[in-house]
């Protein structure tokens, strides 16, 4: 029941702050083709912290506990995501800012439970990688992407938040911890 809580409040954290900050997740990278932006990365990385620290709030809810380490982790994964969405060139493209971004988002979430371990992080990285180019080509399908109008943006990024916010969600989930953190459940498995 934990894990159920925890991924819908991470789905609803990504999802509200989405509409509300257009973070984490985007359908574009960059407003320059080849350079960084460096006040648009430090502007998204302000607002990915507020994101994050609201996900990592409704998180804390979740698991009825005070982990402190974990709403870091989510703060700081989701500040270096929009960061990277709003200020790295738009050459870099979606899928290497996803791929990035997840594998830093990992990373914290590793340091966060104490579990280094590889295929943990592997999982949650590519977890978070898959779920944001999902949510990208479903907003594209839904007729989302480029809308100019604040309705269009915002639903585009309500979906984009609720779509990765799940993924990362269960893949970061006590019952997926346990499940990918524990070699013997692993060894037996197989």
């Amino acid at each position: 029941m934990t894990s159920a809580r925890w991924t819908l409040a991470t789905g609803a954290g990504f999802a509200l702050t989405g509409v509300a900050l257009h973070s984490p997740g985007a359908s574009a990278v960059g407003a320059s083709f080849l350079q960084w932006d460096v006040s648009a990365a430090l502007f998204g990385a302000f607002l990915g912290a507020i994101a994050g620290a609201f996900t990592g709030l409704l998180q804390l809810v979740a698991l009825r506990a005070r982990a402190m380490r974990l709403l870091v982790a989510t703060t700081l994964g989701v500040a270096v995501a929009h960061a990277l969405a709003d200020g790295a060139p738009a050459s870099w493209g979606v899928p290497l800012v996803a791929g990035l971004s997840g594998l830093f988002a990992a990373s914290v979430y590793a340091w966060a439970t104490r579990v280094g371990d590889v295929r943990l992080i592997a999982f949650v990285a590519i977890a978070w990688s898959i779920g944001w180019l999902a949510a990208v080509a479903l907003a594209g399908s839904l007729g989302l992407s480029g809308g100019s109008d604040p309705s269009t943006w915002a639903s585009e990024h309500a979906v984009i938040g609720a779509v990765l916010g799940l993924a990362f969600g269960a893949a970061t989930a006590p019952a997926t911890r346990r499940i990918l953190g524990g070699r013997r459940a692993l060894s037996s498995a197989g």
